[in-house]
């Protein structure tokens, strides 16, 4: 008797303790939002990235074959994650240069079009042994200077050639919210704007000017500075001309025939640096923007009565009822003469459909860089294989997560930021995944993987959004918290972000956007930007964190 009741204890006891732990274990099952993030590791980050910035890539310039060996590699990553290609639509192509084939085993019909990982289109590229000159024409004389001697010409696609008064414009900006308009109360339509360099106080960190519009975030400075092309959207300008002042003596006596703030060298500017733009269906109505020596821009003001020094020192101290000057009797012409190709390239896209694929959100990162100059290699690790490495990494994540999110994800590697957001701007003219409409959300990675020098913890990491996300800030920093993230955040809204990379485009397309923001660090844009330098705990931390923003977009836990 006394055995069996031992024995019936035994059962009894067994059992008990049975179900305690399959309690446990389904009181502790891992979500499928956590499976995702338990697949973002330090050896996945490395093993993408070390590939992607290597010598083998030669730079990923647009157009060259190693941009085109990455993007081969990207679309390999995303067929191995498992993740559904969302380009062009087609047969065959040839090998290495596509995935027609894509998901046209087991029996599937092989006639029919099937998804490619490449949206592929042209570019054109303006090429070394145009000639232009310029003339200016100044009461009775006319004078006549030669190109990449007293000026040079920026982005120009098709040959062109005019002759048009020249308007000072100040520093040329429109800020509503600093009660700045420089272009108030003139028509400068058909005519060369002559313009400052940079923004009120910009040459005095100490000024009223300067703290306002920039105070400790270094940022503003660039984006004010690449914002005031968008200020000319639609007024017909002919010309720009950005004028220095001051001590720079290679801006005052000479004209840089590349753009040395785009690609710098480390000793040396960039010799075989090329320009490109989209075809377009309309012919462009960019300005020409036009670079000119010390001696040309004192011509141009002379006798104008414009007193630079005083406008910048006025400029400084505060917002300033500003009209701009037509320059009495002063003309401008151009007669460029250019020689371009058409290239090929490509973004990669990939998506995971969702529940609603009507309700689009897209993640997206640049892929090319700056290619092969005098022997050395730009490899770009920083600019852009980081934030590439961070999309298709999300990608792989959330294939992994084992369910299908509220929205479908688009996961965009772009091509041609580095040539002007080329890509990016070809996707929202064409999109291959519904409309432009349909998308709710772009978030953008560019440059995650390095500290800019006031980061002494190496965790910054600043974001900007559109202004109207609710509950973002909050949520985004509550899974940094509940996760043991390292990374110290902070935030910026904006009506309608700009800058200088991929989200501009969407925003453009007045699509909401979510910016990681470049770090910017000596050595962006130069050879010296390797992987040995990458700060691999940042890159992986803001790979974990954005999967779990993208997740909470995706699954309408932000609206």
């Amino acid at each position: 008797m006394y055995h069996c009741y031992t024995h019936q204890m035994k059962k009894i006891n067994f059992t008990l303790v049975l179900v305690m732990l399959l309690g446990s274990a389904i009181s502790g099952q891992t979500s499928p939002k956590e499976k995702g993030l338990e697949s973002i590791t330090m050896d996945a980050i490395r093993g993408q990235l070390e590939f992607l910035s290597s010598d083998w890539m030669e730079g990923r310039a647009t157009g060259d074959k190693g941009f085109f060996m990455a993007a081969d590699y990207v679309a390999s990553m995303f067929r191995v994650f498992g993740v559904a290609p969302a380009g062009d639509a087609g047969f065959r192509g040839r090998s290495g240069m596509n995935f027609r084939s894509y998901g046209g085993r087991g029996g599937q019909d092989r006639s029919a079009p099937q998804r490619s990982y490449f949206q592929d289109f042209s570019l054109i590229e303006t090429l070394p042994g145009g000639t232009a000159s310029m003339t200016v024409k100044k009461g009775n004389n006319e004078y006549v200077f030669n190109e990449n001697v007293d000026f040079s010409l920026g982005r120009i696609s098709l040959s062109t050639k005019f002759d048009a008064p020249v308007v000072f414009v100040g520093y040329g900006m429109v800020d509503k919210a600093n009660g700045i308009n420089d272009f108030a109360g003139v028509d400068v339509k058909g005519k060369v704007i002559l313009r400052l360099s940079g923004f009120p106080g910009s040459d005095d960190v100490n000024s009223p000017m300067y703290k306002k519009l920039v105070g400790d975030n270094q940022r503003a400075a660039m984006t004010m500075t690449r914002g005031k092309n968008d200020a000319l959207a639609g007024l017909g300008v002919a010309g720009v001309i950005d004028i220095t002042t001051g001590t720079d003596v290679g801006r005052r006596w000479g004209v840089y025939k590349f753009d040395n703030n785009l690609a710098p060298a480390e000793s040396s500017s960039r010799t075989n640096w090329t320009r490109m733009s989209l075809e377009g269906n309309e012919i462009p109505s960019t300005p020409v923007t036009i670079t000119v020596t010390e001696r040309v821009t004192n011509l141009l003001l002379k006798d104008s009565g414009i007193d630079v020094e005083k406008y910048k020192r006025d400029a400084a101290a505060g917002p300033v009822k500003f009209k701009p000057v037509t320059l009495p009797g002063v003309n401008l012409g151009i007669d460029a003469t250019i020689n371009t190709q058409r290239i090929l390239t490509r973004n990669v896209l990939a998506m995971i459909e969702g529940e609603n694929p009507d309700e689009i959100v897209a993640i997206g990162a640049h892929m090319d860089h700056m290619g092969i100059d005098n022997g050395k290699i730009w490899n770009g690790a920083d600019d852009n294989a980081s934030g590439t490495v961070a999309v298709m990494t999300i990608a792989k994540a959330f294939i992994e997560s084992g369910v299908k999110p509220k929205r479908t994800i688009i996961f965009c590697a772009w091509t041609g930021e580095e040539k002007g957001l080329l890509g990016s701007e070809y996707y929202n003219l064409y999109p291959s995944v519904g409309k432009i409409s349909d998308y709710k959300l772009y978030i953008n990675y560019d440059m995650i993987a390095m500290d800019a020098a006031n980061d002494s913890l190496r965790n910054k990491k600043s974001i900007t959004c559109t202004t109207g996300f609710p509950g973002f800030e909050s949520v985004t920093k509550q899974n940094r918290d509940k996760y043991n993230i390292n990374l110290d955040l902070s935030f910026r809204t904006n009506e309608s972000p700009t800058g200088g990379s991929d989200y501009a485009s969407f925003s453009h397309s007045n699509v909401p956007v979510i910016v990681w923001e470049s770090t910017l660090h000596p050595d962006y844009h130069t050879p010296a930007d390797e992987v040995s330098l990458v700060n691999w705990e940042k890159v992986l931390n803001i790979t974990k964190l954005g999967y779990l923003q993208l997740w909470d977009l995706a699954n309408g836990e932000i609206k």
